[in-house]
């Protein structure tokens, strides 16, 4: 499993005016993500295809040359069944600023069962609230 931190290009501080409204009182959540492919084009006509990272369609993110080399075959594998690549992110933060983590798998660790299983439907995630109803065998 692919864990992003600061070093993996995120540049979620450009996208601050939309993280901070998913950021919850407490300072920690998770988030459900949507990654694509996207293109650079360099100043010489050169296109290098990275990884951006989206909630509910808007831009947060995107990630470093290196660290969208070991996610964009799955992306584009992804693409090819009409599906939406998806990942959790951790978002931390306050009024001031905002920082996320990324959680996603790597195209290398992706089984064969799993791209020729499908469709993949995305998990649903409960809105934020002060308390949950969790059944009695997650409780400690």
């Amino acid at each position: 499993m692919y864990r992003g931190d600061r070093d993996s290009g995120l540049k979620e501080e450009d996208h601050f005016d939309v993280l901070f409204n998913h950021v919850p009182p407490d300072g920690v959540g998770l988030l459900l993500v949507s990654l694509r492919k996207a293109i650079h084009t360099l100043k010489n006509g050169t296109e290098r295809p990275f990884v951006e990272v989206r909630l509910n369609g808007a831009p947060i993110g995107e990630l470093s040359n290196v660290t969208s080399a070991h996610l964009l075959p799955l992306l584009e594998h992804a693409e090819t069944v009409g599906e939406t690549a998806l990942a959790y992110a951790r978002v931390t933060g306050s009024a001031l600023a905002a920082q996320l983590v990324l959680h996603a798998a790597k195209a290398t660790e992706i089984s064969n069962d799993w791209l020729s299983a499908g469709p993949h439907p995305a998990p649903t995630l409960l809105p934020w609230t002060t308390a949950y109803d969790v059944p009695p065998a997650y409780n400690p």
